[in-house]
């Protein structure tokens, strides 16, 4: 437990990171990439994926009721957890299906919420408070999925006693801090029933906290997680899942999370940065910011090196900054740069990769949206646009696609043994993108089939078979979610 923390702060076998106890099937949940990023680094996903993206955000919000402001729902949501969760400490022979469904109001008493989450009892910097009154100690006592501590001013037990008489406590976000800090805030934003912090100083710190290997930690919201040691992230993401599990369904609570295999390369390992800036009539084109946005703010940083990219990755990142000062002039607004770690031909950096073998090609990068990318997969290449998806992290790749192979080899001689019917001999990679998971798991199979919506993804994925000797694969344009309306 962090020092100067009460061994109470936390039930028997919880971690000093992530949630104590996943007690609520209604909520859902984000994953974080190998170090804590925000996925929202991607490139906007197709059309069609935000027409389904935009759906279920829908069905959510009519199931779970309006929530009148732009609040973040992971927050919400782990805020609600939060509470459900001291509610059980405090009530250790409960059940979770007698946890209340809400604390501070009654159920079906909308005003009462209203009422509840527009009144923040502390002023805040964007609401004209005082600096003075704006700044107070905190105490975390979470963290959402994304990093970002859940703290009050209340210590935990004074929660506990809170929620156990049917009260709420008023929350505040405290960003790239761990549980059972106390840490200096000052408030920002009032939102739906929380405040929007900025971490001035840590009090008490957590034993886990270590110093982040990277200049621009704190300031930049690309990474949350780089104060903790790599083997407390792995730990703190085999929670995630564990928790997404049971919200899912509340029997997945019986089943048992493998702890999550680490990266070869914890940092280094990032094959895609989409660095950007924005123009602004009083900032000199030379002292324009190019890299990513400030942590809680609009604006951007500037980031000279970023320690996640790839050796490749980095140096492209200097010229593509480079090369945005030198135009800075004709920018209106600003821009999104893109720089993707490819592999040419040693000799000719242009040339065709078709005919080499993958051991024989050399690392570059690519900065032109309208580029092609070569990535390489143990023996296997894969090219497509530098502006599509594809896994962003290289080094994890052969292991990764070696599982999903060893397991689908697994579950078909397991079906086999059981009903006698003989292996699995057809496999449909739904979603298939460039061919990725088809390619690198059809040995076995008669077929391989690959569906997937972008036409330009499906060209890919058949030159890529192709270009791999692969012909048992063959992939068509179609959408995903249909193959099995039939």
């Amino acid at each position: 437990m962090p020092e100067g923390v009460p061994s109470s702060y936390a039930p028997e076998h919880a971690a000093d990171l992530g949630y104590k106890r996943a007690v609520s099937p209604e909520l859902d949940s984000n994953v974080a990439l190998p170090d804590g990023e925000n996925a929202s680094s991607q490139l906007p996903p197709s059309e069609p994926e935000q027409k389904r993206a935009k759906l279920t955000r829908g069905d959510k919000r009519k199931a779970q009721g309006a929530r009148k402001s732009n609040a973040d729902e992971t927050v919400l949501d782990a805020i609600e957890l939060f509470l459900r969760s001291a509610w059980l400490d405090g009530q250790p022979d409960s059940e979770v299906s007698n946890v209340p469904k809400t604390f501070g109001w009654s159920e079906a008493d909308r005003q009462g919420e209203a009422e509840f989450c527009r009144a923040a009892p502390v002023p805040a910097k964007l609401a004209g408070g005082a600096e003075a009154d704006c700044e107070f100690d905190v105490f975390v006592h979470e963290l959402t999925e994304r990093g970002v501590g859940i703290a009050t001013r209340e210590t935990m037990d004074e929660v506990r006693a809170m929620v156990s008489r049917g009260a709420r406590p008023w929350i505040f976000t405290a960003p790239f801090t761990l549980r059972g800090e106390r840490v200096r805030i000052r408030s920002v934003r009032h939102e739906w029933g929380y405040t929007q912090s900025d971490t001035l100083s840590i009090g008490e710190q957590s034993s886990m906290r270590v110093d982040a290997p990277c200049q621009y930690f704190g300031k930049c919201s690309g990474c949350q997680l780089q104060h903790v040691g790599y083997s407390d992230q792995l730990e703190f993401k085999r929670q995630v899942v564990e928790r997404a599990l049971v919200q899912a369904n509340p029997l997945f609570a019986k089943l048992t999370v493998a702890s999550v295999s680490g990266s070869p390369l914890p940092l280094g390992y990032r094959t895609k940065l989409t660095p950007h800036f924005d123009i602004r009539k009083d900032t000199p084109p030379d002292q324009v910011a190019i890299g990513f946005a400030l942590a809680g703010q609009r604006r951007v940083l500037d980031i000279e090196d970023c320690i996640i990219g790839t050796d490749a990755v980095r140096q492209g990142a200097k010229q593509a900054r480079k090369e945005a000062r030198a135009k800075m002039s004709s920018y209106k607004r600003g821009a999104t740069l893109l720089v993707r770690e490819t592999n040419v031909p040693k000799d000719d950096p242009h040339g065709d990769v078709s005919s080499i073998p993958a051991a024989d090609l050399i690392k570059d990068y690519v900065l032109d949206f309208k580029g092609w990318v070569t990535d390489v997969v143990g023996d296997l290449k894969f090219r497509y646009p530098a502006s599509s998806f594809f896994q962003n992290n290289a080094s994890i790749l052969p292991a990764f696609t070696g599982y999903v192979r060893d397991e689908l080899n697994q579950w078909s001689r397991r079906l086999a043994a059981e009903d006698g019917s003989g292996e699995l001999k057809h496999l449909i990679d739904a979603y298939c993108g460039s061919g990725l998971f088809g390619i690198a798991c059809h040995a076995g199979f008669d077929k391989v089939l690959g569906i997937e919506i972008s036409n330009e993804s499906i060209s890919c994925a058949n030159d890529n078979a192709k270009m791999n000797g692969v012909d048992n694969c063959d992939f068509l344009l179609g959408d995903a979610s249909k193959i099995f309306d039939k």
